[in-house]
């Protein structure tokens, strides 16, 4: 099965143990388990009815894998589950309805689906939007196949929680009751980082959803149903912090907002400014930058770095034959900046990985912050000639004007706590900023009134 994680047996006894929590099996109850791989919770199941005296339900564990379904049935051989070789999300299954349902589902992006395969889940899955992931339609079909008082429990990755492809999977989730998220350690896989999450989804009527976050607080919330996400209902802070609406985003007073550039080998384009051949810098081929990393060591944009750049005030490529001292040098790497991803997918061999937009970040004043923080810090570039690393987001002010209350409310404890809700996790429980994201963060109105005068 692509996407395969075996869980651990101390996390699939815990799932077990919450999903018969005050619902313990009876004779007759059905389960399932969806892509069960090696058969974890099977053999969770058994030794929880074992221990505590209840019948085994009866019920079908699934997987595509005959290999590890071979496992599974060769470990877990003796209970009343039927092995079944096939794909679950198959639309020809024939299940019947299950009392409970427990399992990891694969996680696999929609990049590694075949072609076929997209366009099948698209047309029988409603959650199969945009870049999906395999682990929601799993979802989809299991709430399915969920019987009236039924109980499901699935650890997934917690990013269905609050990105915009998930936003149909949320509207869906909410149709049940969802009785339990807990966020379990990042670690508890060994070698993936997932932030995995826990969720319980009970079959029947309910409003109030019971959070375990990973610090260990515990609150009881009542998560949005229409879709929206649930990033800032489900994480820890202040809700009057982070929950409110100006009227005016980041997005509406800005003329740019993006990621900084990507050279496609920064170890030949970017050297400090001691080290870079002296003609490329009387030629004009060096303008300053920085990373993240050196943003929040230095504590702003003086790197001491430079990069080499082979592109005119305007982000076109300069020609061959007009390159002068900076041809010279490329010449001397030419076999390694040709090994790049970018040229051999059609790129001049001396080209970035991307254009930078130059007309619009080189002499402009802006505000960086590293694309993954904790927390998210902003910093000024007051002199314009810093030009951002693929690790840097850089902010351009609609009116320049507007730079220092921007700054200032950008590393205010209300703009933090918001962005701190509504971020995706990168490792290490760190924050991802992103484009969209920042576009989207509320701002004071008298901000959007410097703009909306200098627009009259």
């Amino acid at each position: 099965m692509k996407g395969h994680v075996p869980t651990p047996p101390e996390l699939a006894d815990e799932m077990v143990a919450e999903l018969f929590a005050e619902h313990p099996p009876a004779d007759g109850d059905r389960i399932l388990f969806p892509g069960t791989g090696k058969g974890p919770f099977v053999a969770a199941v058994e030794r929880y009815c074992e221990e505590n005296d209840y019948p085994f339900p009866e019920g079908a564990a699934v997987d595509l894998d005959p290999g590890l379904l071979a496992e599974a049935r060769e470990q877990n051989g003796d209970t009343a589950v039927e092995f079944r070789e096939e794909d679950f999300l198959a639309a020809d299954c024939d299940y019947g309805q299950f009392d409970y349902v427990v399992g990891n589902p694969p996680y696999v992006p929609i990049e590694g689906l075949s072609e076929e395969e997209k366009t099948r889940y698209k047309h029988e899955f409603r959650t199969a939007e945009q870049r999906f992931d395999l682990y929601m339609l799993f979802f989809e079909r299991s709430l399915d196949l969920l019987a009236d008082g039924g109980r499901l429990v699935f650890i997934t990755p917690e990013k269905f929680e609050y990105t915009h492809t998930t936003e149909e999977l949320r509207r869906l989730m909410t149709q049940y009751h969802v009785e339990r998220i807990e966020h379990v350690p990042e670690d508890s896989f060994a070698g993936h980082v997932t932030y995995p999450t826990i969720t319980t989804i009970h079959d029947r009527d309910g409003e109030e959803t019971r959070v375990v976050r990973r610090d260990g607080t515990v609150d009881t919330v009542e998560l949005p149903r229409d879709g929206s996400s649930w990033a800032s209902t489900v994480r820890a802070g202040d809700t009057d912090a982070y929950d409110y609406d100006t009227g005016v985003t980041l997005g509406d007073v800005t003329k740019r907002i993006s990621c900084g550039l990507a050279t496609g080998r920064d170890s030949l384009y970017v050297q400090s400014e001691e080290e870079v051949p002296e003609q490329l810098v009387e030629e004009g081929w060096t303008y300053q930058t920085t990373s993240g990393k050196q943003l929040s060591v230095n504590d702003g944009p003086d790197s001491g770095d430079v990069v080499i750049c082979p592109y005119d005030g305007h982000g076109n490529l300069v020609a061959e034959d007009e390159l002068g001292a900076f041809g010279d040098w490329a010449e001397l790497h030419r076999e390694e900046l040709e090994s790049r991803s970018c040229v051999e997918k059609g790129k001049v061999w001396y080209s970035w990985h991307e254009n930078p937009p130059m007309a619009d970040i080189y002499g402009v004043e802006k505000i960086l912050a590293k694309d993954v923080c904790d927390p998210p810090e902003f910093y000024a570039e007051r002199d314009g000639n810093v030009i951002p690393r693929h690790s840097v987001y850089y902010i351009i002010p609609e009116n320049p004007d507007d730079l220092d209350a921007l700054l200032e409310y950008l590393n205010s404890p209300k703009a933090r706590a918001w962005l701190e809700a509504n971020a995706q996790k990168a490792h290490n429980d760190y924050y991802r900023m992103q484009s969209k994201l920042l576009k989207k963060l509320p701002v004071p109105e008298e901000i959007g009134e410097t703009k909306q005068t200098t627009l009259v």
